[in-house]
């Protein structure tokens, strides 16, 4: 035996030594061969009445998957793609429709081809497969939005129904409330429960008592014109140091050439001040934010806030303090100290004294306004990158007017319930002062309809407190297109507008026109105008009738007011629009119909959602799931 391995033993090292080296070098690809030769022939799903899926075939739907990942984050109509059983689940609907093309009819160049497959890992063969299936999945989601379930006949009455336009004058009458002495404690606490945890404006009617994200705050300002002072009379700033920054800039075609014994021109000695300006800025912030860090040092930072000690606020360097040592440094006059002790709402941090209208330009590479930064801290779920965060100074901040700001939280609070009624109780008993209001408006509705068509709408107006709105078009599906433009370029912008609508949700009753005066929209309003509107110009054009026949109130409930209305004249949409909307590739009319009839965009993408494929398709998974799309991601 010995005398066998004494004569081979350079065969054997050489053997031994490369299948030692494939091994060091290439682990991953040993591993992967091991486990294709364990899950060969292994069932890795089944789906349907039976049918297996095999480990070659779920490889092949795995990288697949790889490539649509990285081509979307979001696939159109579908969302998402949660997994690559997701991806299957979606193939098998396109395969069995017969709507995935062949690989050589889904049209791609060579060059884009191996660029998608050389950044997913994976062989051309393989990225065209996806690209087919991914056509196909297409094709189906399209089917389904734009499926030919509309007549010509529907589909010209929906177009006529949803884009013609009234023209109306308005008066808008809310319910003000007019005693609000008068309610009961029981009351009072009844409605702050039934919206306390709602934001405002966003409950019925606009009620929502929970109180906004709010913040008090100091702050020190150094104007520029203080800085320029404090540089103007430093020792700098003398005439043996002004010429000296003449001659280093004698080729400045700003300046004037130097003769001796000239005096120095006004423009040499605005652009020395202006370097010394610039100098002392820096200085003053550098000495500023070494006073502010100083008690920081030696505290522990978690995700770029500090974690502040109990003692906090007997450490930290107060203010008052940072003024008059920036005095007494750098002979300022002293900068100016403001404060807001009361809570202000962050959605009116723009609008403040002093700090609302900054914008910092040292933070960062584009000016940030300071409701921005109040928006990044801790406290209001910023990222840290800021470190702003209430009781902790921010850094020294320099404007666009050169001004150095530096402020401070004093108190920051996030938005939730308050703790009581007294803190909301102004809009509680406001509210309910609407609704007391509101009742009694309603039935002055005939009242105020025969003032208006025996007055005009300017008499409403005054006698009601209010203002007669310009007139405005009144459609179910308001686009903001212009009716000027001509009908091609106006349907293309009418598809981006509804297509985009679509996509955030929407359904038809929340996209009608809104009304000049009324904070909510109000489909039902809409509705009502538009029925007014056809039953008058049925016999007759409606511009013709008399004022007092096309004048008319309507309430508004979602805004507790009444309307008054003039109709002015009806303008159908034409058969082009009805034609250009419901044919050709996007088929908009169709899908505008079809994602409203089934709940929107959030219920068509739910339809090929993982679990509802899973559900049609009968489809479970192997117990080795986990482990081979591990391997395959």
């Amino acid at each position: 035996m010995f005398k066998f391995l004494r004569k081979y033993s350079v065969w054997i090292l050489g053997v031994g030594g490369t299948l030692l080296l494939i091994a060091f070098l290439a682990p991953n690809v040993i591993q992967q061969l091991a486990q294709e030769a364990g899950y060969s022939g292994t069932t890795q799903a089944t789906v349907g009445d039976g049918e297996t899926v095999g480990f070659e075939d779920w490889q092949q739907n795995v990288l697949e998957s790889q490539v649509i990942d990285q081509i979307y984050d979001q696939i159109p109509g579908i969302g998402e793609l949660e997994s690559p059983s997701h991806w299957y689940l979606l193939t098998r609907e396109a395969d069995l429709a017969g709507l995935t093309p062949s690989a050589e009819a889904v049209g791609i160049d060579a060059q884009t081809l191996l660029s998608i497959a050389s950044q997913s890992g994976v062989s051309p063969r393989v990225a065209i497969d996806a690209l087919a299936h991914l056509q196909g999945v297409q094709r189906l989601v399209q089917l389904y939005q734009t499926a030919g379930r509309f007549s010509d006949r529907r589909l010209n009455h929906a177009a006529d129904d949803l884009f013609t336009s009234v023209a109306i004058e308005s008066v808008i009458i809310p319910a003000k409330p007019q005693d609000n002495g008068s309610f009961s404690e029981d009351a009072i606490n009844a409605q702050f429960e039934q919206w306390a945890d709602t934001p405002e404006g966003e409950g019925d009617y606009g009620f929502g008592y929970q109180l906004p994200d709010r913040f008090k705050v100091e702050w020190l300002s150094i104007p520029s014109d203080s800085i320029r002072a404090s540089a103007k009379a430093s020792p700098e700033f003398t005439t043996k140091e002004q010429r000296k920054f003449w001659r280093r800039n004698e080729n400045d075609p700003r300046f004037p050439s130097i003769e001796s014994g000239a005096s120095i021109p006004s423009e040499v000695s605005e652009a020395y001040l202006d370097e010394l300006e610039k100098n002392r800025r820096d200085q003053i912030a550098r000495f500023a934010n070494e006073r502010l860090r100083s008690p920081r040092r030696g505290l522990e930072t978690i995700n770029g806030f500090l974690v502040l000690p109990e003692d906090w606020d007997a450490q930290q360097f107060e203010f008052d303090a940072l003024s008059e040592a920036l005095q007494a440094e750098y002979d300022l006059s002293l900068p100016a100290y403001g404060a807001i002790a009361e809570f202000h709402n962050v959605a009116d941090a723009s609008s403040m004294e002093v700090l609302g209208d900054i914008f910092v330009t040292n933070l960062g590479d584009t000016p940030k306004r300071f409701d921005e930064l109040v928006l990044a801290a801790k406290e209001f779920g910023g990222d840290g990158i800021l470190g702003i965060q209430a009781s902790v100074a921010s850094p020294v901040l320099e404007t666009s007017d050169n001004d150095l700001v530096i402020f401070r939280l004093t108190e920051a609070s996030p938005a939730g319930k308050a703790e009581s009624v007294d803190e909301v109780r102004d809009s509680v008993v406001y509210d309910l002062g609407r609704i007391a209001r509101w009742e009694s408006l309603q039935a002055e509705i005939d009242m105020i309809e025969a003032e208006a068509k025996q007055n005009g709408l300017l008499a409403v107006s005054q006698t009601q407190d209010s203002i007669v709105n310009k007139a405005q078009p009144i459609t179910k599906v308001e686009t903001g297109v212009p009716a000027i433009l001509d009908a091609a370029t106006r349907r293309q912008f009418m598809s981006q507008t509804i297509l985009s609508r679509l996509g955030t949700g929407a359904r038809i009753a929340e996209m009608g026109s809104s009304i000049n005066g009324l904070p909510l929209n109000d489909a039902s309003l809409v509705d009502a105008i538009h029925e007014a509107a056809e039953e008058l110009s049925e016999d007759s054009l409606l511009s013709d009738l008399p004022i007092e026949q096309r004048t008319l109130v309507l309430p508004s409930n979602d805004n507790m007011s009444l309307v008054v209305v003039r109709l002015s004249g009806i303008t159908p949409a034409s058969q082009e629009l009805a034609t250009g909307l419901s044919g050709g590739e996007t088929n908009l009319l169709q899908t505008l119909l079809t994602f409203d009839e089934l709940g929107g965009a959030d219920v068509v993408t739910n339809v090929f959602s993982f679990d509802a494929l899973a559900q049609r398709h009968q489809f479970k998974r192997g117990n080795t799931e986990e482990e081979v799309e591990e391997s395959g991601s």
